[in-house]
């Protein structure tokens, strides 16, 4: 996605004679860099009065280390860049640019309710606590547009927008990779001025005008479908007879019902003990397998370190072994683990991504980040069709009528264990800590998918549709990125982030119906997203 703003130019600053030209030029500036507002008041009766103020608000951090797009990414750069491209394209616009990176920061934006026309909220990069921010710059009641860096603020824009629409809020959405389809909805601000426009006809003019740069939808032909269904009454008696692991969260050695489905809590402890009995020899076997399988990485100009340590490798296979025997202890092929949060707290020697592929491809699950509701969504797949689920990391482009579904954990078999293998990579993960390693799976193009999670706490599953196109070779965001063009009305794919969060598991195969039909038989409310 992407969300741009413009800073008007102070060039005459320098040849300025006397203090008032001064500040007539320079105003603009005081506010963008936190100067107070009665400086800004002083000087706001000097400026052109026939332009709209719009506030440009940028939620980005300058510390990316461990974020999207990426580590290191260069947050000032682009913000001038979106700023360059909105004020050539808006010259009837005037942007006041300001920089969240705290909440104290927030401050400078509501201040500047009665100055200005709306304002325009640009999520660049991945900071959770930035959603609070979208959601309370809508609540202001003023003419906005969200919009959001493509696979850099999408997760922030996704779930804060999700709320706003929830919430009844009127506001526009903006996700694409076309700059200048951001620069025809920020042009409409002029007309909040001239015709005192509210925020629900500005947000429905708006609507109008990004809609009207949709590509046409095709037909989108796919390859032959021959997934092999269960039939929906044995799939209920075998998801709940199923039971899964949850490491690194909740109370321990608890039992969770979650739709009938078992899920026991895990501390890393336990892991750990595992791993200490494992065979290293068998360890480094696996490490080696997995490297020669896998791909060459292209040449090219990579962001940080693009490949993990052979020591790394070495230990993901220690992982692999270590909850291969968890998973047998508590009779279950399924686990679901705070990675993230394990390994940066020191209880994790290494990351379990290569282990998880593994255990998806031998028709097993492994599963990201500790979560029940993605791990029930996976298991339904798996039960219905026999193949394995990829949670992702969303990101829209309407410019393309696209979506694309990124993590750092991809099965390389997702036509089920007995199906043919796509290529991958072994990868650092979207952080490039040299001692994590992940697989960037290569998924095949051509194919109907069918993406959805569920909410197990609200009974409700949510549901769409897209074509694979491949992979997304990018820098940006998690490691697997596979491309899809949407089924369906895009415009409308916006709107459910909140309830069903980030996260969506997509599965090959025009499996929608079936799907559904299996939510329902759990008692679930079926929400169809485009």
């Amino acid at each position: 996605m992407v969300k741009g703003h413009t800073h008007r130019s102070c060039h005459g600053c320098c040849q300025a004679v006397d203090r008032r030209n001064f500040l007539k030029n320079c105003g603009v500036a005081v506010v963008a860099a936190g100067g107070s507002l009665a400086s800004f008041a002083a000087c706001a009766s000097e400026k052109d009065q026939t332009r709209t103020r719009v506030a440009a608000v940028f939620l980005m951090s300058m510390n990316t280390k461990e974020i999207w797009p990426y580590p290191g990414f260069d947050t000032k750069n682009r913000q001038r860049e979106v700023l360059t491209r909105l004020r050539e394209g808006c010259p009837e616009i005037e942007l006041i640019p300001v920089t969240v990176e705290n909440t104290s920061d927030m401050q400078k934006v509501i201040a500047l309710k009665d100055r200005v026309g709306g304002y325009l909220v640009y999520t660049m990069t991945l900071v959770w606590s930035h959603r609070k921010e979208v959601v309370d710059i809508a609540g202001l009641g003023k003419p906005t547009v969200v919009a959001d860096e493509f696979l850099g603020g999408s997760g922030v824009f996704l779930t804060g927008y999700g709320a706003i629409y929830d919430r009844k809020i009127p506001v526009v959405a903006v996700s694409t990779t076309r700059l200048s389809d951001l620069v025809l909805v920020v042009r409409q601000f002029a007309n909040v001025r001239k015709s005192h426009t509210t925020a629900a006809q500005f947000a429905r003019q708006c609507e109008q005008v990004y809609r009207g740069g949709f590509p046409v939808a095709g037909e989108l032909r796919c390859v032959g479908d021959h997934v092999a269904l269960t039939d929906i009454h044995k799939c209920i008696e075998r998801f709940r007879r199923s039971r899964f692991l949850i490491i690194g969260r909740g109370q321990t050695g608890q039992e969770h019902d979650f739709l009938g489905v078992k899920g026991r809590y895990i501390d890393f402890d336990e892991l750990q003990s595992r791993y200490e009995k494992i065979d290293h020899e068998e360890a480094a076997e696996w490490a080696d397998r997995w490297s020669k399988q896998a791909d060459n990485l292209p040449s090219g100009d990579y962001v940080g370190p693009s490949q993990p340590t052979p020591d790394a490798i070495q230990k993901a296979g220690g992982v692999y072994l270590a909850m291969l025997s968890l998973l047998k202890k508590y009779s279950t092929d399924t686990v679901t683990m705070n990675c993230l949060g394990g390994f940066a707290a020191g209880k994790l020697p290494a990351y379990p991504c290569l282990g998880f592929m593994q255990i998806l491809n031998d028709g097993g699950q492994g599963v990201c980040e500790a979560m029940p509701d993605d791990t029930i969504s996976m298991l339904m797949a798996r039960i219905l069709t026999g193949q394995p689920g990829f949670v992702s990391d969303p990101a829209l482009d309407t410019s393309k009528n696209r979506i694309v579904y990124a993590h750092c954990v991809g099965t390389t078999k997702v036509f089920g264990s007995d199906g043919k293998s796509n290529g991958y990579r072994i990868r650092t993960l979207h952080n490039r800590d040299p001692r994590g390693a992940c697989a960037e799976s290569l998924m095949p193009a051509g194919y109907m998918t069918t993406s959805f999670r569920t909410n197990v706490g609200h009974k409700k599953m949510v549901i769409h549709q897209a074509k694979a196109l491949g992979s997304l070779e990018s820098e940006k965001g998690c490691r697997t990125k596979l491309i899809a063009e949407v089924r369906g009305d895009i415009g409308k794919l916006f709107n459910q982030w909140n309830q069903f969060g980030w996260h969506r598991v997509t599965v090959y195969g025009d499996v929608k119906e079936p799907l559904a039909e299996f939510g329902k038989a759990l008692g679930l409310e079926i929400v169809e997203e485009t």
